[in-house]
């Protein structure tokens, strides 16, 4: 089965992006603040290591099974290392840090450190070091009255440096030790790239204080940030510590395009079904059954965009295969007919808990799921249960999903007699969505209670 790793290997065909953004680190004018922005499971996590891995040759903090090298990398290897040091910080695993910029610090003097353990560490680089923890014991004393301080300095001696700045100046020089000399760089000017992965999986006070801690005492002119993020879970997370704003959406917005001017945006999955075909050769042995499973979905636009959930899909689907008859028959039709059905099976139990479980207890159910996906379902304030009580609380179920498909002659006071359907473009990261509505409207009514114990629980089982 897959598991979610991160990995090297280019799988989502991205290498001219992550040479677009390995460049613009590398020669860029510091200091400077980027940020990746994707979905989760989009991939954000392998494509900042890739990116690592594109500047410096090393990627550290991978296992060594993930770190195996792609046998034709798209992307060429370690092409600024004369240039760049860089460091790699998991946000999350520091989020209840009280001051996560502390952890981060401690994590470049780690880092740095042990990448010079195999060279011949002179007194400067010593030094260097120690001043990065100096520094850090100062940092967890200003930050917490910084505030303050900035007052009091303002108020008492506006011609000397704030705290802040101070640190500042420590920082950049103790960097500009470690990293490498400007003669070896040369023609690109030396400087310590930072990745940042996993800040939007952090609560969102400790994402806010991280973001601040940057901004504060991190903007150096020998270091470059790039930052992992869910740009739209970052900027509900600084909203929510903005106090006494009466639009915290647009400000928090405001605050990110000031720390973070440039934004690359990692895309969706183009062709989702190419990449099941690609992960299916890794969980069903069975050839026959892997075609008519791609076969069977071909044209339709009925998966998610998102390979974390098409690796899961596939899994799944792996599981269930065995229960697909494997060999070519007459009737092949009936078998590319079957491997539909075990996709709708698959896809609902992986994706749609609440819904899946109705269905499990109810076979009926997929009555309504057919009439949903077409659009035929009758409104919750409409629909009458058996035992004649209005607002079914099964149909609230479909209240909190999304359709992909909408039909068109709903909107119409007089429906002409050919319904017509149109895509509604939902968000690729929205997890409420149900993709697979197309396939259910091609396949019609044709899931029955039989069918659906036998993806579940196997031909054995399926009359008990």
């Amino acid at each position: 089965m897959h598991n979610d790793e991160p990995t090297l290997t280019d799988a989502l065909d991205r290498g001219k992006l992550i040479e677009e953004v390995g460049k613009a680190v590398a020669t860029c004018k510091p200091p400077q603040v980027f940020g990746v922005h994707g979905d989760w499971g989009l991939g954000k996590t392998s494509f900042l290591q890739q990116v690592q891995w594109h500047l410096t040759g090393t990627c550290p903090q991978l296992s060594d099974a993930a770190a195996t090298e792609p046998a034709e990398p798209p992307f060429q290897k370690g092409k600024y290392r004369k240039a760049i040091r860089s460091i790699w910080f998991d946000a999350w695993r520091y989020q209840h840090e009280e001051v996560p910029v502390i952890a981060l610090l401690q994590e470049m003097r780690a880092q740095l450190s042990h990448q010079r353990r195999s060279r011949m560490v002179g007194v400067a680089v010593r030094g260097a070091l120690l001043s990065i923890e100096e520094v850090t014991k100062k940092i967890g004393f200003q930050y917490s009255k910084f505030q303050q301080a900035n007052r009091e300095w303002k108020a008492e001696n506006l011609d000397a440096p704030l705290p802040s700045h101070t640190i500042r100046l420590h920082l950049r020089e103790a960097i500009d030790r470690l990293i490498p000399s400007k003669q070896s760089a040369k023609p690109l000017s030396p400087r310590l790239a930072i990745f940042i992965d996993d800040i939007d999986r952090c609560e969102p006070a400790a994402a806010f204080r991280l973001l601040e801690g940057l901004k504060i005492y991190l903007t150096l002119e020998n270091c470059v940030f790039v930052l992992g993020m869910n740009q739209k879970v970052i900027e509900k997370a600084i909203g929510s510590q903005i106090p006494n704003e009466d639009s915290p959406k647009e400000r928090a917005a405001a605050y990110m395009d000031k720390l973070c001017q440039n934004v690359w945006r990692l895309p969706a999955v183009r062709r989702p079904d190419l990449f099941l075909d690609e992960m299916l050769t890794d969980t069903v042995e069975d050839k026959t059954s892997r075609s008519r499973i791609i076969e069977g979905i071909n044209g339709l636009r009925c998966l998610p965009p998102n390979p974390r959930r098409l690796k899961g899909l596939a899994n799944l689907i792996g599981r269930m295969s065995v229960r697909l008859p494997g060999q070519r028959t007459a009737d092949e039709g009936s078998a590319i007919r079957q491997t539909q059905l075990l996709m709708v099976v698959a896809y609902t139990y992986q994706f749609h808990h609440d819904l899946y479980v109705r269905w499990e207890a109810d076979h009926t159910l997929y009555d309504r799921i057919y009439d949903w996906c077409r659009g035929t379902l009758p409104t919750p304030s409409e629909s009458v249960d058996d035992n004649n009580d209005v607002n079914s609380p099964t149909l609230d179920i479909f209240t909190s999903m999304i359709l992909p498909l909408r039909d068109t002659s709903m909107d119409q006071e007089v429906p002409t007699p050919q319904s017509g359907m149109e895509w509604t473009y939902p968000d690729p990261g929205d997890a409420r969505v149900f993709w697979i509505q197309p396939l259910v409207r091609y396949l019609g009514d044709e899931v029955n209670a039989d069918q659906f114990r036998r993806y579940l629980y196997g031909p054995d089982q399926a009359s008990s």
